[in-house]
């Protein structure tokens, strides 16, 4: 197991991470909004801090997140910071 960003990620989403990157054509686009939300989710804020960071409510800041995993295609939030690292989706 890893750690990084503020997550534990397991080896074998890590490894995934490296090797298969998506087609541009794929990639899902994120709207602006999106895009904070996930910028702050590699940091690896709860909801509430994302809440917190945006001015928005906790419930707001769990439907963003929610979206971003689904478009990616995401298990669960480290799965999302992983695809969005490999995809390069936001600046680090």
């Amino acid at each position: 197991m890893l750690i990084g960003a503020g997550y534990a990620l397991e080896r074998e989403t890590v490894e995934r991470a490296g090797n298969e990157r998506l087609p541009a054509s794929l990639l899902p686009r994120l709207s602006q909004r999106e895009r904070q939300v996930a910028e702050l989710l590699v940091d690896g804020a709860s909801n509430k801090v994302i809440a917190r960071a945006l001015d928005i409510s906790v419930h707001t800041a769990k439907f963003h997140v929610t979206a971003i995993l689904e478009k990616l295609g995401a298990r669960n939030r480290a799965d999302a910071v992983s695809i969005i690292l490999r995809e390069g989706l936001v600046a680090i």
